[in-house]
């Protein structure tokens, strides 16, 4: 029998509010993604039990949540169009601005309000994507793109001259929902900031805030702008004008708290000296080495990623970038280290056919090196060096059975590539982990290293420090090569990294803060987990504007002492089966925990402590 019209509508109240309760877990997004049928289907039967209600009201329910806000304006549209008849005005600007806003809609966002000669766009809502800052800045440059042509065509047909649109970009919390225009109602500081953006935005120009940039870092070129001000904000405002989108870029993942972006704490000497080493090799044409070495989570990664914010904002000419990042169960795999960072380069999926990947290999080659039998033999003999196949080709006579001339052959012509592309722009080249790389990669690394004087280039190793044990001699007597070690934080550095994380709360009091200052020794991303087990065990509560403590739960919380002490009582809290394996599993001792951490570092914790399991065990299989 079925259920009657009462009880459905109890059913789905009660799903609702399960769903809810999961917001800790999973987040706003994917909570109010989740929620959007069941509320639609709750509006439709509470209808039903009263049929004089007519319709389910078009009103949504409010919510608070993350967008991206979009405004659009054409400058100067009155002046354009003094010169004609209202309804001919009328017909031109309706006809651009549904043009224009065409991009909106393909990329995920929906148009909420037109004006007399402009929108405004929404991204997010109804239902937010991790990439939705990207998908308006696409649009705006496409809405860019659009406004280009319809200058031409209004000059030709309507003699209205230089038609140009300005757009401004802002990402932050909005209240959705409300009775002035029902489900497109957006309010809140997200809005003013973004039409303050728009307003300051040059003709032609696309402005965005920081808090967008910040979710876009490396996508796009940008160039830094004067701040601006702006109601109701008591500092100046940074903003960045958007140039275009990279052709292939370099994106490092930084470890947030509850979506809090801290400021990097210490390494200022280390940052200082990878940006003079880099300028140096642009000015003066003289290359670098530098390894940067520490234990896992001491933040050789946010260090790349900082000096990485700063190299995008650096004036023309544009800085190439290549990455590559070493693995664990490819180390003794020949030039596999290498492989990697051909492989970001020239985009070759783990899914490409060897075909498909062969191709790439000629083309990225090939745009440095052209497409003659010359060039073709180039791409060849590197390919075959990096494991593709390119066993068939003719240009491999000869070498192909004879691995010492293949290894010169193709280590000379990497040479000449790096020689040739640098001399149109300098290169920065940053390669993760090489504490893993295999001793082919690491030899062809130095051997290019042997090069650099005469090169603009700059290559980044970050590594722990176990690849002494390996190589004690890693860089000794190279004049070009520096070894940057990152040592622990002080207390003094570690209690300002508490501050930032914990910025949003009002007071932090001095035992919550020396609590974690001892526990984390130092080491950024242990002092990260060990505020993440405070949020999850109720002492601070992330929900409010302004983040509350509470020290009565304090007492009840057993903070580790040790960094081992962090992690284990992170696994103590999964399911009993899978703390059982973890445990069996830590009798490897050091390597297990410098994989998980790894594995925890690069997946981070957000997606679910369960997935760190079989990612763990996996990378000691």
């Amino acid at each position: 029998m079925s259920a009657t019209l009462e009880e459905q509508i109890k059913q789905l109240r009660q799903t609702i509010t399960e769903i809810e309760a999961q917001r800790s877990i999973l987040g706003d997004t994917a909570v109010e993604s989740a929620l959007v049928p069941f509320r639609q289907k709750l509006a439709e039967l509470e209808s039903q039990v009263e049929p004089t209600r007519g319709k389910p009201p078009e009103l949504p329910t409010r919510q608070r949540k993350l967008v991206t806000l979009l405004y659009m304006d054409v400058v100067s549209s009155t002046e354009m169009t003094q010169h004609l008849d209202p309804e001919d005005t009328l017909e031109i600007m309706d006809n651009a601005l549904l043009r224009l806003a065409a991009p909106v809609e393909s990329h995920g966002g929906h148009v909420t309000r037109y004006t007399g000669d402009g929108f405004k766009a929404v991204f997010g809502d109804p239902i937010a994507r991790e990439n939705d800052p990207e998908q308006a800045i696409r649009a705006g440059l496409e809405i860019h793109k659009i406004a280009r042509t319809l200058a031409k065509e209004l000059q030709t047909q309507w003699e209205i001259e230089d038609f140009q649109v300005r757009i401004g970009i802002d990402t932050g919390l909005a209240a959705l929902g409300g009775y002035t225009e029902a489900e497109d109602t957006v309010m809140g500081r997200v809005v003013n900031l973004a039409v303050r953006i728009e307003s300051a935005a040059h003709p032609g120009g696309l402005l965005i805030s920081h808090n967008t940039y910040r979710h876009v870092r490396g996508v796009f070129t940008v160039e830094s702008q004067e701040p601006i001000s702006a109601k109701g904000f008591s500092e100046p405002v940074p903003v960045y004008l958007v140039k275009d989108i990279k052709p292939r870029t370099f994106r490092v993942r930084t470890l947030v708290v509850e979506g809090v972006e801290t400021r990097m704490i210490g390494r200022r000497t280390e940052l200082d000296f990878l940006k003079d080493a880099l300028l140096t090799a642009m000015e003066e044409g003289e290359g670098h080495v530098v390894t940067i070495s520490g234990e896992a989570g001491v933040g050789k990664s946010r260090l790349l990623y900082e000096f990485d914010n700063w190299i995008e904002l650096l004036p023309p000419p544009r800085v190439r970038f290549f990455q590559g990042r070493g693995r664990q169960e490819s180390q003794g795999l020949p030039y596999s280290l290498l492989r990697d960072l051909f492989a970001f380069r020239f985009q070759i999926l783990d899914d490409d056919t060897g075909e498909q990947a062969r191709r790439k290999i000629e083309a990225g080659f090939g745009d440095v090196f052209g497409d003659d039998g010359d060039a073709l033999m180039h791409a060849h003999i590197i390919g075959q060096l990096l494991s593709l196949d390119f066993s068939a080709s003719p240009h491999l006579k000869g070498v192909l059975n004879d691995p010492e001339q293949l290894r010169n052959r193709g280590l000379m012509y990497l040479i000449q590539y790096f020689q040739a592309l640098s001399q149109e722009s300098p290169v920065v080249i940053f390669l993760e982990d090489i504490h893993w790389g295999d001793d082919s990669s690491l030899d062809a690394i130095n051997y290019l290293g042997e090069h650099l004087p005469q090169l603009p280039l700059l290559i980044v190793c970050a590594t722990r420090p176990t690849l002494y044990e390996r190589r004690p001699y890693w860089g000794e007597g190279q004049t070009y090569h520096t070894h940057l070690e990152l040592c622990p934080l002080s207390k003094r550095e570690s209690r300002q990294l508490v501050t930032e994380i914990l910025k949003l709360a009002e007071e932090i009091p001095t035992e919550l803060r020396e609590l974690v200052v001892g526990g984390a020794e130092g080491n950024p991303f242990y002092l990260e987990e060990l505020i993440k087990m405070l949020i999850e065990d109720g002492v601070v509560n992330p929900d409010e504007e302004i983040w509350q403590i509470d020290l009565t739960r304090l007492e009840q919380v057993d903070v580790p002492s040790t960094l081992a002490g962090v992690l284990q009582a992170r696994l103590d809290s999964l399911p009993i089966h899978e703390r059982t394996i973890l445990q069996q599993a830590s009798v490897v001792g050091r390597l297990f925990w410098d994989r998980l951490v790894s594995h925890i570092q690069t997946k981070g914790s957000d997606d679910g402590d369960s997935q760190i399991i079989p990612l763990a065990l996996a990378s000691l299989r």
